[in-house]
């Protein structure tokens, strides 16, 4: 069934969607021959590295746009560009850069999938330069492994005068191997590199490292956030941007809607909204937060249905390793069964945990964490505004609550219906009850 399936989708990558690209390319004649495209691929980190990119660009005077799965934004115009999908329908793309072209804009960062790539989206798109993040776990319903992917991944290199490539990550080998006798650079922390991180340094307030001869401050407190730095300053090298003003927009680093988002409270707790769904995603930006912790970490997470089955109990491994305690709920789960779901995920919970029946007892289940502060806890709430509720009501002034998976996303899939959804407005409203609840 699988093999029939992925033979099926390269028939109709090759029958449908290159044609439809090719003429939504000529419909809106050719508008990126008129562009500087500069790509971004990888599992984790594109949105965040791309935003960066396009503010540096901003911050040297270019006339700049972007793409991500957040959107389009380009001057003071911001396009929604469809939900659930990273890299727009070529439709889509064509008509942005057209738009972008006729305002003006010169330098578009477009933030790319290994689905686009597969599917012809940026079809005769040739990018100035072109950057992976790192590549892990994720998309295995659609590709036949990670080999596939990665190599699929690499396509962007193909089309790109310039490919950068991080040195640290398990791809570098495989791209390498593609590239053949193309030139490349390479940017990491634990092997030599052209753009290497030496002499690093984080701490509660800034996170600080050096890059050949220059010395790079950030705010930003998340170690893997060094990497998207790095991708940063190699990729606007290559444009000849001077790197004064990547110094310069680091120092205060932009904020992203729906990475590593805090939800202002009145309860002295760090309330995080991220984008995390993978299980090097959910590693990386647990492991960060490790280091800068003062309390306890409480996570809410789950796994989109209808997705790769195969990284779910490695979410639940991962979470179980790295926070205290855990509430595993329901993401986009489609037409998938919640309890199925959630139960692959504590399949791969470290089984000298707790789990915790969540209709006890407020009280009840506070003795049971106090009794257990040396294990991992856990519960098993299919509602996610309910989870959201219930980790507000056990956390204390110091501890960290992150909510991950469905970071900016506006709408929550269940079955064939998107209803209205929001991270922030669902801490909000735990926030309310636990006012409410304190004031009787």
């Amino acid at each position: 069934i699988i093999k029939s399936f992925k033979m099926w989708q390269k028939i109709k990558n090759r029958l449908f969607h290159l044609p439809k690209s090719i003429f939504y390319r000529h419909y809106y004649h050719q508008p990126s021959k008129k562009l500087v495209l500069v790509g971004v691929t990888g599992t984790d980190g594109k949105t965040t590295t791309s935003i960066l990119l396009y503010e540096i660009l901003k911050k040297s005077g270019i006339n700049a746009g972007v793409i991500t799965t957040i959107g389009a934004k380009y001057g003071n115009e911001e396009i929604d560009t469809g939900l659930h999908m990273t890299s727009p329908d070529p439709s889509v793309i064509q008509k942005i850069f057209k738009r972008m072209v006729d305002a003006g804009v010169t330098h578009v960062v477009c933030e790319i999938t290994a689905h686009a790539l597969d599917q012809f989206r940026y079809y005769g798109c040739n990018f100035e330069v072109s950057v992976i993040t790192n590549t892990s776990h994720e998309y295995l319903d659609y590709f036949r492994d990670m080999q596939h992917y990665i190599e699929t991944k690499s396509l962007i290199f193909s089309h790109s005068k310039i490919s950068i490539l991080n040195r640290d990550d398990a791809s570098y080998q495989i791209i390498k191997h593609n590239l053949g006798n193309k030139p490349y650079l390479t940017y990491g922390i634990e092997h030599k590199s052209d753009y290497q991180a030496k002499k690093i340094n984080l701490d509660k307030n800034s996170l600080t490292f050096n890059l050949n001869s220059l010395k790079i401050k950030t705010d930003s407190l998340y170690y893997y956030q060094i990497y998207n730095i790095l991708a940063a300053f190699a990729i606007i090298d290559q444009l000849k941007i001077n790197p004064e003003y990547a110094l310069e927009v680091v120092k205060n680093f932009p904020n992203t809607k729906g990475r590593r988002e805090e939800v202002v409270n009145q309860l002295d707790i760090l309330a995080l909204i991220d984008f995390a769904h993978t299980p090097n995603a959910i590693k990386n930006t647990l492991s960060s937060l490790h280091q800068v912790r003062q309390g306890r970490i409480l996570t809410i997470f789950g796994a989109t249905g209808g997705r790769d089955q195969t990284k779910r109990p490695i979410m639940g491994s991962v979470v179980s390793q790295l926070a205290d305690i855990a509430f595993v709920t329901a993401d986009d789960t489609r037409n998938e069964d919640i309890d199925k779901i959630n139960q692959q995920i504590i399949s791969g919970i470290s089984r000298n945990s707790v789990l915790i029946d969540d209709k006890q007892p407020l009280s009840e289940i506070k003795k049971i964490i106090k009794n257990n502060k040396d294990n991992f806890v856990y519960f098993n709430i299919p509602n996610r505004q309910d989870a959201f509720n219930l980790a507000i009501s056990l956390a204390q002034a110091k501890d960290t609550v992150i909510a991950m998976g469905k970071g900016h996303e506006t709408t929550i899939l269940d079955g064939n219906t998107e209803y209205p959804w929001s991270e922030a407005e669902a801490f909000r409203t735990a926030f309310k009850l636990r006012q409410a609840d304190a004031s009787i």
